[in-house]
């Protein structure tokens, strides 16, 4: 009866634990057909190349950052950082704004509607915020997304075409559109997906992830998300992920004083200067 009883519950904890292991735990990638033993290798982005593209246009660089919350949700931290635990950690929603001296200023994300904030389980929407956002998108020289999602795009469908959000070109070059600002386009997560470097006039440096790396151990620690939050993603989103993940710490290492500027940690944003400016 004894050995029955073992053998049940060794086979019981095999059908819940593996599937539990694989989906929510596993940090690993998912390797491309063809490519089984090909791992993954950071991007050829270099803070010199940055630097020299931030550079490159003529006039003057971002001076100050603002920073505007518009919500935040609970999310399981595993769905964000496979093997971190089941417990829940807030996640922010924001937009930013880097303030140009004598001219427009340029806008990072475009935040999201209160319909899109439901959908999507937040706990808490500051429409007072959104509408902060609003206007400065609408003074915006440039407004640029990291990623072509209702909760970056100002709560649209993806794909759809509108104004007040700059999706990067096609082709995966990083491009300066503005002094001190490059966008490094990141295609294999997805249409829209880049993340962005700022180099403000008193030198400081930000790197802005996006959805690359939602929270600063996932960068760090180099772990993507559990498969389970990635199940509807195409074929090699979590090869890419982790290529970028290896990116970002090279950068870091390269330029430790920059700033990471993870997609949704919760926290004051170094350096920054309040909300944005009405």
């Amino acid at each position: 009866m004894t050995r029955r009883l073992n053998i049940w519950l060794l086979s019981v904890l095999l059908i819940i634990g593996i599937p539990y292991y694989w989906y929510l735990i596993d940090p690993g990638f998912d390797p491309d057909a063809g490519k089984a033993n090909a791992e993954p290798v950071a991007r050829p982005v270099t803070i010199a190349q940055l630097r020299a593209l931030a550079a490159g246009p003529e006039g003057a660089r971002p001076a100050a950052l603002r920073v505007e919350t518009v919500g935040y949700r609970y999310i399981s931290r595993n769905m964000i950082v496979a093997g971190s635990g089941l417990r829940t950690t807030p996640t922010e929603v924001r937009a930013y704004e880097l303030v140009v001296p004598g001219g427009a200023p340029l806008v990072i994300d475009a935040g999201t509607t209160a319909k899109a904030a439901r959908a999507h389980d937040f706990d808490s929407y500051d429409p007072q915020a959104q509408a902060r956002i609003d206007r400065a998108l609408g003074r915006a020289a440039h407004a640029l997304l990291l990623s072509d999602r209702p909760i970056h795009n100002g709560g649209h469908v993806s794909g759809t075409r509108r104004p007040g959000g700059e999706l990067p070109p096609g082709g995966t070059a990083p491009y300066a559109p503005a002094p001190g600002v490059v966008v490094i386009p990141v295609p294999g997560l997805g249409s829209g997906s880049a993340m962005v470097y700022v180099w403000m006039a008193n030198d400081r440096e930000y790197l802005f992830t996006g959805d690359v790396a939602r929270l600063a151990a996932s960068w760090r620690r180099q772990r993507l998300p559990a498969r389970l939050a990635t199940r509807g993603e195409k074929a090699g989103y979590r090869r890419e992920n982790l290529s970028w993940l290896m990116t970002i710490d090279a950068l870091h290492r390269a330029a430790p004083q920059m700033v990471i500027v993870s997609g949704h940690e919760p926290g004051k944003v170094p350096f920054s200067a309040g909300t944005f400016s009405d």
